[in-house]
């Protein structure tokens, strides 16, 4: 159990690090390219995290099929060779070409990495808030990382960093990390657990909701603080650092949504942190000076609580032979669907200015946490349901 959660640590920090920099980086690529829009470049995000988000069906399918091993290792490789064709693009299309590569092998890591903690884990929310927890320190790097480096090397410096970096994590798959075919066996102490559908349904509905508030927050908050926090620091460093501390708050929420996912009905749990998000992201709208910091900070706490139980709870509702499929379905939809979110958001800032977007961002929670309601009230197998106060 132990290398599995240091290396899908290690990937999970690497992936969200990756896919995070281009927020901050657009403040550089601006001014480069004082021709494009915020429509535009919310269109190049867009198509990094639309395939972040579609890939996640295929690689989900691939992970039931090749094992979870394999399919980190094509993420590691894929990706550094991702980050060679972007950092060598001379211009916007073929940036596009290069962030839709790093999107797409990006979109490998989380159906494989979730599936191989679900199999092995004797505490799955716990271990899934840990391994939520290495995912937020990347949300972190990427745009702390992204924005300083940026700042004094250039805007392909990060990138080249964490490429770097995925070529040695390949290397720690390749030579630690054995086959993962155990959950294959009739005596491995989920082979009788069935997948629930309708379940399923109710957690993929509240998945695309979420996906879409999340990507669109994010996409443009390093943008928003650089307008409001103006002083002698550089707008990408100034955009880079404040997200940074915001994205760290996502480590007490990683935290406590692996608690509260152990702890109590995890049904329960997950509408209250989905209709939290609601109030915080119209603070950040309204607050000004340190008040918008502090609502954007406790945003960040709920939003990423939210995490581990809702994986959690894929695994309390599928079969451990389509674990890797239904995991895929989860982060297509949650990435995927929520990739549109940051052609949306550009679309509402260019026209409204940039504090309207995230109030669009809250007005799109409200279906998640209707269908939340539904999900608490539907019934489970008394199996799964009495574990650990599992709903």
């Amino acid at each position: 159990m132990r290398n599995v959660l240091t290396i899908t640590a290690v990937g999970h920090l690497l992936n969200h690090s990756l896919t995070l920099i281009y927020p901050v980086i657009m403040i550089p690529l601006s001014e480069i390219y004082p021709e494009a829009s915020l429509t535009t470049f919310g269109l190049l995000g867009t198509v990094h995290y639309f395939l972040y988000g579609l890939g996640a069906f295929p690689a989900g399918w691939l992970t039931d099929r090749l094992g979870a091993r394999n399919i980190l290792l094509i993420y590691f490789l894929g990706s550094a060779a991702s980050v060679v064709i972007l950092v060598l693009a001379p211009n916007l299309p073929y940036l596009a070409i290069g962030l839709a590569l790093l999107g797409l092998f990006c979109a490998l890591y989380h159906p494989a990495g979730l599936t191989l903690i679900s199999h092995t884990s004797p505490s799955i929310s716990h271990h899934l808030g840990l391994h939520g927890i290495a995912g937020s320190l990347g949300l972190t790097l990427g745009p702390l990382v992204g924005g300083a480096i940026a700042g004094w090397y250039g805007w392909k410096a990060p990138y080249i960093l964490f490429g770097l970096l995925s070529v040695l994590a390949a290397g720690y798959v390749w030579r630690t990390l054995a086959s993962d075919d155990s959950h294959r066996s009739p005596t491995h102490p989920q082979a009788q657990r069935p997948t629930q559908l309708r379940l399923l349904v109710f957690c993929y509905l509240i998945a695309i909701f979420m996906g879409l508030s999340h990507r669109g927050t994010l996409n443009f908050l390093p943008l928003y603080f650089s307008q409001v926090f103006t002083g002698a620091l550089a707008p990408v460093m100034v955009g880079g650092f404040i997200t940074a501390l915001v994205l760290a708050s996502g480590i007490l929420g990683q935290t406590l949504g692996g608690i509260w996912g152990d702890r109590y009905s995890r049904r329960g749990i997950l509408v209250i942190v989905v209709t939290m998000n609601i109030p915080f992201l119209l603070l950040i709208a309204y607050m000004h000076s340190y008040f918008l910091i502090l609502a954007a900070v406790l945003w960040g706490v709920v939003n990423f609580a939210y995490q581990p139980i809702s994986n959690a709870l894929i695994a309390d509702f599928s079969s451990a032979r389509q674990r890797g499929t239904l995991f895929g379905i989860l982060n297509g939809l949650t990435f995927g669907v929520g990739a549109l979110a940051a052609t949306l958001a550009g679309v509402i800032g260019d026209k409204w200015g940039t504090v309207n977007i995230f109030l669009a961002m809250a007005l799109l929670l409200l279906p998640a946490t209707i269908v939340g309601l539904f999900l608490r009230r539907s019934g489970v197998s008394k199996s799964i349901d009495s574990r650990r106060g599992a709903n």
